[in-house]
């Protein structure tokens, strides 16, 4: 991969910096929800929403080189974007690769102009780290489906409009064959949203509890039984997305950190070689990124990869994170002044050893469809679900 841009991407990167630049200008509503739908309209309008889509849905039939130099330009302007990283990245491309056309036409116009938000709704207290074996039932009446269970973890469910589900709808079946996904309108009566309160005081989570949920046939993605391979496309889009999201540009983490510890005088000989370290890991993480992102321009969809990046993100949140308590020292005990934004980054650094795949289930990934070593044992894959222990 050349590093260097082109001269058709320079003037792209201009062109986005200019526009990125005056539209956040525009941008002035209150509140962090509302000011993320005004930014995600604006560059609806401007063919931006999705750069390599079609205009109809909001992109200009660009090429990924150009999606990747508008995403760095967006974050080095902090522009507000990560309200959509669900329904943009994650359930997006899942209803264009496995939705209908109805079902396209429907929702994905209006997620793109930020009308709505989305969630994924896969985990459930019984099933996290293994989401085939998932026990929210989805039974079929007539024209409709009635969904009875529990979702926990589910991101967004809170202020999110629509959400992608996952049913068990044939008990009768191995478990990864007997799975249906549907678009679920959370204002569906029967449907009760629970915030999850963290260690670090935000509330990013949520239970969500669904008693007799009358969902249409034609929210079906996909076919009936086969959800599994739809979940599978959320999935690695997921861990994709999380895992090259530090492709842009050179991070600033350990001259960060290096402030830190040098205004709270706690840099010692141990912190240095610790710091080195989440430079280095920096470094790597960036290459990983970009490796994946190499991935993509070769039209590639999203695959196994994405679980290496996807872990080397998480080890260098965890680590930096614990790098930069030890640097506040005692003032690492209160959450206040600027300092805070740091023990808030510590206290939720473990989510994200769960979010987007447990590190275990993504080792496991690498481990089985990377590097092809054997996989675990497994008894229950060709038991019917409803015979399997739980």
């Amino acid at each position: 991969m050349d590093f260097d841009d082109t001269a058709q991407q320079a003037a792209w990167r201009a062109e986005f910096r200019s526009w990125i630049a005056d539209a956040l200008t525009r941008v002035d509503a209150d509140g962090l929800i509302a000011r993320a739908k005004q930014w995600q309209a604006e560059k609806f309008d401007a063919g931006l929403a999705k750069i390599t889509w079609e205009p109809a849905l909001g992109g200009r039939n660009g090429s990924v080189v150009e999606q990747i130099v508008f995403n760095q330009e967006q974050a080095a302007q902090r522009a507000p974007s990560n309200l959509f990283t669900i329904g943009l990245d994650f359930v997006g491309p899942t209803l264009r690769r496995h939705g209908n056309d109805e079902q396209k036409e429907r929702y994905l116009v209006p997620l793109l102009r930020g009308d709505t938000v989305w969630c994924q709704m896969f985990s459930e207290p019984g099933a996290g780290s293994d989401s085939a074996s998932l026990a929210t039932t989805a039974v079929r009446d007539g024209d409709e489906w009635v969904i009875t269970g529990q979702k926990v973890w589910t991101s967004h469910a809170h202020f999110a409009d629509f959400g992608e589900i996952l049913c068990r709808t044939d008990p009768a079946a191995p478990k990864h064959r007997g799975i249906t996904a549907f678009v679920l309108d959370l204002r569906t009566p029967g449907v009760t949203i629970r915030p999850l309160r963290q260690m670090n005081g935000a509330a990013d989570f949520n239970e969500v509890f669904l008693d007799e949920v009358r969902v249409p046939h034609e929210n079906v993605i996909g076919s009936v039984d086969d959800g599994w391979n739809v979940a599978v496309t959320t999935l690695m889009n997921e861990r994709t997305s999380l895992g090259s999201a530090g492709a842009a540009t050179r991070s600033t983490l350990a001259a960060r950190l290096a402030t830190l510890g040098r205004e709270h005088a706690t840099m010692s000989g141990p912190a240095r070689q610790r710091l080195v370290d989440v430079d280095i890991r920096s470094e790597l993480q960036r290459f990983l990124s970009l490796r994946t992102l190499s991935s993509a321009l070769s039209g590639r969809q999203p695959g196994p990869g994405g679980s290496v990046a996807k872990l080397g993100a998480t080890t260098l949140e965890v680590e930096s994170a614990q790098l930069a308590m030890d640097l506040l020292g005692p003032a690492g005990l209160v959450d206040d002044g600027d300092d805070a934004r740091w023990v808030r980054r510590f206290l939720g650094s473990p989510a994200h050893r769960i979010g987007g795949g447990t590190d275990e289930v993504n080792r496991n990934v690498v481990a089985e469809r990377v590097l092809g070593l054997p996989g675990e044992p497994r008894t229950d894959d060709s038991l019917p679900w409803r015979d399997v222990p739980r």
